[in-house]
């Protein structure tokens, strides 16, 4: 019995469309585009069909995922970059994938040159013109530069928050001060520039900048500028002012097991005997009674600076009493003693040293 006649190119073409498929799927975390497809020999009919039989899976107009729908953080990154023709990833998206910080924004950020309606989960930011040198590749995926990065970051971040990314960029080897300036040129015409150069300032001064929705909150309140999560005598303070020699101390919920207070008690027995102030506000405290922390912050910021303990026992030798952390303190109460609200109660903790 005769065999039936193939048309020639039809089963030969088909391992070759596969094979393409899935190198492309392997270089692009399972992802490709319609163009992509259709450039590998793929007409609309069969990219149908193969959605049909669960081959590809459509995760936006235009957008498939390969083989399964179950996305890498990767794969639903270069997926938004698709889905609105973006060149790049950018602003908190590009933050988390140059991994310069711990959290995870819940839209995907996707810069753009021209206006689109983005599908849901994707937040498009419109600049007129992204120059090639602001953009860059991290595990295969457009994203803008870390200096181009700082640039986008001046729209939605605050000093203290920038400043906590330039930190981590410098640990890492990737901020370059020349290349921030650079980026901040070629965007000229931005409004908000200034936001980098005071974030700039803020880390040459030596803080770390913010971490935390609470130190964020903390900053709102209505007090002279200090120095954030910087370090003081081989400790992290979250807040100092130096001259005042006050440090402020947000504490959240992992300062509530026995073992972080007693840690927190040395700290401040150390800081103190230092002649520092320390005071502690529990997170609740700082949302539920922001004029509380703020009352409390200002009346310490309006004590005299404390000095030091070597200065503190020479004027106190002069005057024939004890300095803090010579010997008995003297009993006489003042309003400079500090103030001491118990933890249980909801309010404050503070250490001044006794004159």
């Amino acid at each position: 019995m005769r065999s039936q006649r193939v048309p020639p190119g039809n089963l030969p073409s088909a391992p070759s469309v596969d094979a393409g498929l899935a190198a492309l799927a392997a270089r692009q975390h399972g992802v490709a585009g319609l163009q992509q497809l259709v450039a590998l020999g793929l007409s609309r009919s069969a990219i149908s069909k193969r959605v049909a039989r669960g081959v590809l899976h459509r995760r936006y107009r235009g957008v498939y995922t390969v083989g399964h729908d179950a996305l890498s953080r990767e794969a639903e990154w270069l997926a938004a970059v698709f889905a609105v023709g973006g060149p790049a990833l950018s602003h908190r998206s590009a933050t988390e994938l140059h991994g310069l910080t711990r959290s995870r924004a819940h839209l995907i950020d996707v810069i753009v040159p021209h206006h689109r309606r983005p599908p849901a989960g994707i937040s498009v930011h419109r600049v007129r013109r992204l120059d090639p040198r602001d953009v860059t590749t991290e595990r295969g995926i457009p994203v803008t530069a870390v200096h181009r990065l700082l640039v986008d970051l001046c729209d939605v971040r605050t000093p203290h928050e920038i400043a906590a990314v330039i930190k981590e960029a410098a640990f890492r080897g990737r901020f370059v001060e020349a290349a921030v300036r650079d980026s901040m040129a070629r965007a000229n015409g931005r409004h908000n520039l200034h936001v980098l150069d005071r974030a700039i300032e803020v880390y040459r001064a030596g803080s770390a900048g913010t971490r935390s929705s609470n130190e964020v909150l903390f900053l709102q309140l209505d007090l002279p500028d200090s120095l954030v999560n910087t370090q003081l005598l081989g400790y992290e303070a979250d807040f100092l002012w130096p001259q005042s020699r006050l440090n402020v101390e947000i504490d959240g919920l992992q300062h509530n097991t026995p073992a972080a207070r007693r840690d927190d008690a040395i700290r401040d027995r150390t800081l103190t005997a230092a002649g520092y102030t320390v005071l502690r506000f529990p997170e609740e405290m700082l949302r539920e009674r922001p004029e509380d922390v703020l009352g409390a912050v200002a009346n310490a910021l309006a004590w005299p600076a404390r000095p030091g303990p070597g200065r503190a026992r020479r004027r106190d030798a002069g005057r024939g009493r004890r300095a803090p952390g010579s010997g008995r303190a003297p009993t006489r109460r003042s309003a400079r003693a500090g103030l001491r609200c118990g933890r249980r109660r909801g309010g404050c903790a503070a250490r001044r040293p006794r004159v």
